[in-house]
């Protein structure tokens, strides 16, 4: 018996929406909000491809992304970078600890990640954001939209030059503003914890302000918090997933094996030494005076470049272990009247003396960043970075022969 053409018609029309019904694009954003620790990465990487399949879904990470000092130094940050790309993540804050790789190799990062690094309150000398000032992911017929802000304004790194240090607040409200013009649902994540703020915002991630959802990343190492976003219906429910039940992501496994060996092999690498540095004071004046001979500075200033347990470094891993401050040295420039009475413990290039300073000239003095948080008057005036890590620095006057 054959049925009439409008029986077909009907059929068909309730297959196309049955289809639409199960659509994944139709169905609610999954976001899942996770820690930084880097060892948990491939586990986190199985859960959101597991989920990738069945609905939309963003990965956020909250948390310092540089805490594994050896992997952000000696990789120039771009371990974190690579590891955080392949694995999938969407979107993280730029965080004020950020600044430490000064803005050229900032811009760098920034260009070279496949994620969002979201600014909406660190900025460049023309008002421009650092990172991306905003994301957007469409979900069906729906849009959500989300910002960063960073809120450590004490950081003296937010003094150097070129930077802008904008207060969240306004920035927040005035970025939130522009995504409810492209977004039905816009959130604002932060860092660190925030707790009380609100921005006008639908939701907050790693902020429980009132007014709007909260989106916490998990506290432990066995579960990972996750939230579905119903757009249209302006709906968020939290859920929880057991970690690790889907084992891990191999691929994520890989990179992140590839990148600890390739950090392990320049760690490995040994140092010759000149005789007589077995102390921190004589090996800090070695590398100090190859600094100045290199004419990197026309001094330098330092209480102590390496920690209090000091032993001889063997390598390169050892040496930067045992530097208070590995990375990019501060360079501010200094008008030779004010150096005149600076302590005792700056050091001048070899064709410089104290008494030779010329009043109105300006030197170039170089310092530790970790030397400028515990006296933050120095850095009010602003600084600059040096274009390389500091112990790169150490390393190339070790090898080439200044030290002997």
């Amino acid at each position: 018996m054959l049925l009439p053409a409008s029986c077909f018609l009907l059929v068909a029309g309730a297959l196309r929406c049955a289809r639409q019904a199960v659509s994944p694009s139709a169905r609610p954003v999954r976001v899942f909000v996770t820690d930084a620790s880097l060892e948990r990465f491939p586990a986190y990487a199985a859960e959101v491809k597991a989920r990738q399949a069945i609905s939309p879904t963003i990965w956020l990470v909250t948390g310092a992304l540089f805490t594994d000092r050896s992997l952000a130094v000696m990789s120039d940050g771009a371990a974190q970078v690579t590891l955080l790309s392949r694995a999938g993540v969407d979107a993280v804050v730029m965080s004020t600890d950020w600044l430490a790789f000064g803005p050229p190799r900032l811009e760098q990062i920034v260009s070279n990640a496949r994620f969002y690094a979201l600014s909406a309150n660190l900025l460049d000398s023309t008002g421009s954001t650092l990172g991306h000032p905003f994301m957007v992911r469409g979900s069906g017929s729906a849009v959500l939209a989300l910002t960063g802000l960073a809120f450590d304004s004490a950081d003296i790194l937010t003094c150097m030059a070129g930077i802008r240090y904008a207060a969240p607040e306004f920035a927040a409200r005035k970025t939130v503003a522009l995504m409810r013009q492209r977004a039905d649902f816009v959130g604002v994540m932060v860092e660190p914890r925030a707790s009380g703020a609100s921005w006008d915002a639908d939701f907050a991630v790693n902020s429980d302000g009132p007014g709007q959802f909260s989106m916490l990343a998990s506290g432990g190492s066995s579960q990972v918090n996750c939230y579905d976003v119903a757009i249209n219906a302006g709906q968020v429910s939290a859920r929880t997933s057991n970690l690790g039940r889907l084992g891990v992501d191999s691929t994520v496994a890989l990179v992140l094996d590839s990148v600890k060996e390739a950090v392990d092999s320049i760690a490995s690498k040994p140092l010759p030494l000149p005789r007589g540095t077995r102390t921190p004071e004589a090996l800090s004046r070695v590398l100090v005076d190859g600094l100045l001979a290199a004419k990197l500075a026309d001094g330098f200033l330092c209480d102590s470049l390496f920690v209090a347990d000091f032993k001889e470094p063997k390598d390169v891993g050892t040496l930067v272990g045992l530097l208070r401050d590995p990375n990019r040295l501060a360079v501010l420039s200094v008008a030779g009247d004010v150096l005149a009475g600076w302590p005792e413990g700056l050091m001048l290039g070899p064709s410089l003396s104290r008494s030779r300073l010329s009043r109105a000239k300006m030197y170039r003095i170089a310092t530790t960043v970790e030397y400028l948080r515990r006296h933050p008057a120095l850095a009010a005036a602003g600084f600059n970075l040096t274009a390389r890590p500091f112990w790169t620095i150490c390393r190339d006057v070790l090898e080439s022969g200044q030290a002997k």
